[in-house]
Order: C-alpha cells, then sequence, then structure tokens
C-alpha cells in the first residue's frame, strides 16, 4: 500500500496552531479552580465534598497540559517561545507530583518503544483488575520516593542538569508538604491534595495508559494504540480516546485531535488501525 505518511504530516501541520491556547488556559483555569476550592473551604464557603470533587477534577485533568507541553505542543514552531512549554509543563507537573524533564525524556521511550520491552509504562500492561487494583496505586505511590525518582533519572540517562532540577523540584513539593503538616494543616493536605491526587491520577493513568494501549500485544504506526469511538468518550477522555492520532503526530494539540481523525479515517481504515467500541478488544491468542 501507498505511504499516506506525507498526507497525514500535512493534515498534523493544519491543526497545530502557532498557539495552542485553549491548553493555556485550561492549564491557568485547572490550577485557578484548585486553589479556590481549597480557598473556599478553608474559608468555611464550601462544603468538603464539593472541594474533593473539584480537586480531583483537578489532577485528573492536569496531566492533559503536562502531556501536550513534553511534545511542545504548546508553542509548536515559535522558537522565539518554546520556553513556554517548559513552563506550562512545569506548572501543570508539581502538583500531580511529576517532574516535567524527568517526564519528557520517559515519555518520549514510552513512544519509541511502546508496547515493547524497555516500555515506560508497562505498569498498565495486563488485565483491567490487575492494572487498576495492584499494578497501579503501587505505581502511583512511587510519585513520592525520591530514591525512585533518582534511579529512574539514571536509568533513563537525563542529563545532569535536568535531573538536579527535577530533584529540586521534589524536594521543594515535599518541604512544602512537611511545611504544611508543620503548620497544623495535615487534614486539610490530605483532604485537599493527597485523595484528590491519587484518585485524579488513578483515574488518568487507567485513561491514559490502560484504556487507549490494551492488550499491549501490537506495534506499528496504525496498532499500537486505537481509536475508542463511544458517546461521550471525547470529554470524558479529554480526546485520549482518540489516542492513535497522538501517537502518530504528537505535535497535535489534545482539542484537535477529533479533527485530524475525522480527516485521516479513510486512510487509517485502509491501513487497518484499530477503530473499535468502548472496551478494547484483546488480539486473539494463537491455537
Amino acid at each position: 500500500m501507498e505511504s499516506t505518511v506525507p498526507f497525514e504530516a500535512a493534515v498534523a501541520r493544519r491543526h497545530s496552531p502557532e498557539i495552542a491556547w485553549p491548553t493555556i488556559v485550561l492549564t491557568t483555569a485547572s490550577l485557578g479552580l484548585w486553589i479556590a476550592a481549597s480557598w473556599l473551604y478553608l474559608a468555611g464557603d464550601l462544603p468538603l465534598w464539593i472541594a474533593v470533587g473539584l480537586n480531583t477534577l483537578v489532577m485528573y485533568v492536569l496531566y492533559t497540559p503536562l502531556h501536550d507541553a513534553a511534545h511542545s505542543a504548546v508553542i509548536p514552531r515559535r522558537k522565539n517561545l518554546r520556553w513556554v512549554n517548559t513552563v506550562v509543563g512545569i506548572a501543570a507537573a508539581i502538583p500531580i507530583f511529576m517532574y516535567f524533564h524527568q517526564h519528557r525524556k520517559q515519555h518520549f521511550i514510552h513512544h519509541a518503544k511502546t508496547n515493547q520491552p524497555g516500555d515506560p509504562d508497562q505498569f498498565a500492561f495486563g488485565s483491567f483488575p490487575k492494572v487498576a487494583l495492584v499494578k497501579t496505586p503501587l505505581m502511583l505511590l512511587n510519585f513520592v520516593n525520591g530514591i525512585a525518582l533518582y534511579r529512574d533519572c539514571r536509568a533513563i540517562k537525563l542529563g545532569a542538569r535536568e535531573t538536579r532540577l527535577t530533584l529540586l523540584q521534589f524536594s521543594a513539593v515535599m518541604a512544602l508538604l512537611i511545611g504544611l503538616v508543620v503548620a497544623g494543616y495535615g487534614y486539610e493536605l490530605v483532604m485537599l491534595w493527597l485523595i484528590p491526587w491519587f484518585v485524579g491520577m488513578w483515574l488518568m493513568q487507567i485513561a491514559f495508559g490502560w484504556f487507549p494501549h490494551h492488550d499491549h500485544s501490537e506495534t506499528g504506526r496504525y496498532r499500537d494504540t486505537r481509536i475508542a469511538l463511544f458517546p461521550g468518550g471525547d470529554t470524558l477522555f479529554l480526546f485520549q480516546n482518540l489516542h492513535l492520532i497522538h501517537h502518530m503526530l504528537p505535535a497535535v494539540p489534545f482539542y484537535r485531535y477529533r479533527a485530524v481523525f475525522d480527516e485521516l479515517r479513510p486512510a487509517l481504515e485502509a491501513h487497518g488501525a484499530r477503530i473499535e467500541g468502548f472496551w478494547p478488544y484483546s488480539k486473539p491468542s494463537a491455537a
């Protein structure tokens, strides 16, 4: 079959704006909502359950701008503004105990080795119960493990400067947590940050890691992840139900995945891309 990669790249360029303003707005609004909900609860103007719910939503959402920033999809072409990707990435990462430079390098390895040995996202390999109930919770605990973070920086061969920045950010976040506890805000810390973080990130890891890639048995441009078409999917999954578009064309911002998919669908179908319903189909085992 004749390659459609040049056509795909042309579509991606048309859907990659100079500045992805919706991503910047999403980052700012999410951080603002987290601060506002926490502040209003502390002031006695918002019930705890609403504050916890809003903060959980924020923690779920924040990975999306971090993810786009890691691919320079916030400012993809203007070299004088490429630093905005780093600012957006760091701002979105810190509340969810992730670190921009380390995550960017790790995520690039995921793209290079999707569903293969060496894929950093191997926590998501396996059945839904195992990944959801065992592997993902254990993986999340390492987000607050400085030793594990340092070892990962070494394992992915992160540069010395970026390793220092990563560990400095980790130390600052841990100092903030300790300071809040010492100041007598331990309960508020747990309810307004740690529990929303754990639940929101658990949901995010399933939505980004397990859901688009399962059953992690295939590789190749059109088969290593999938398109999942179902009502409300674009909103609930922040377009990661169209995750194949991201793996094929990572410079496209998340909110343009649908437009790109609609334009590329005939080419994707011709190449045998995984276009499925809600639940991922497993590849039949060999007889």
